[in-house]
């Protein structure tokens, strides 16, 4: 896993991580949807609450409601990966993780604010619609900033210690046009999610 996740390259550790996440999901979405109750989660959490239980009045207002929710969500992988990194796994990878198996069980129980006419069953007809490409900024951006952490440790089961300042690895070049190529991921999946909330 050192081979991927550690690896020197940003986007084979982008490859690597949003792989084990499409795993992960396509798991979760298939229990979610053969034996969860449907609306299992419909409600639930601080950004459902936020997003509302009807689209906006505008393309334009439904757009920036999606992309600003998601783009809050995103701090948490900036905090996740300043916090702690344990070897080659930045604890902000955890949080990307975590929504794939959110948004599969979401997807699987039709627990959307604005729910679906009918519950989508596994298949890959899911590339078609926005989430798993908000998704993918969302791990984009995880291996763009996993080299900010405060703090490391050898393992999950050893302290962890801070990391003196000069050890610290500058932000190169390739991370910051990788976070710009994140957000804009995001800002065009936002709008294509909102385009299909107000039109359909």
């Amino acid at each position: 896993m050192n081979n991927f996740l550690g690896n020197d390259k940003l986007i084979i550790r982008f490859i690597s991580l949003y792989v084990i996440g499409l795993i992960l999901f396509f798991i979760s979405w298939t229990i979610a949807y053969f034996l969860f109750p449907e609306g299992l989660l419909k409600g639930i959490g601080l950004l459902d609450s936020f997003a509302g239980d009807t689209a906006a009045e505008s393309l334009h207002k439904e757009f920036m409601k999606i992309f600003f929710l998601n783009a809050f969500g995103f701090t948490l992988i900036i905090l996740g990966n300043y916090i702690l990194r344990v070897r080659y796994f930045s604890f902000g990878y955890l949080v990307p993780l975590a929504w794939m198996i959110m948004y599969a069980v979401i997807l699987g129980t039709n627990s959307f604010s604005i729910p679906m006419e009918t519950t989508m069953a596994p298949s890959f007809a899911v590339f078609t619609r926005s989430g798993l490409y908000e998704m993918m900024a969302g791990f984009l951006l995880a291996v763009a900033t996993d080299t900010i952490a405060i703090n490391q440790s050898e393992s999950f089961f050893s302290a962890s210690k801070p990391i003196p300042k000069d050890d610290r690895v500058p932000m190169k070049r390739n991370q910051w046009i990788a976070i710009g190529v994140a957000f804009l991921i995001l800002a065009m999946a936002a709008f294509r999610e909102a385009y299909m909330i107000i039109n359909y």
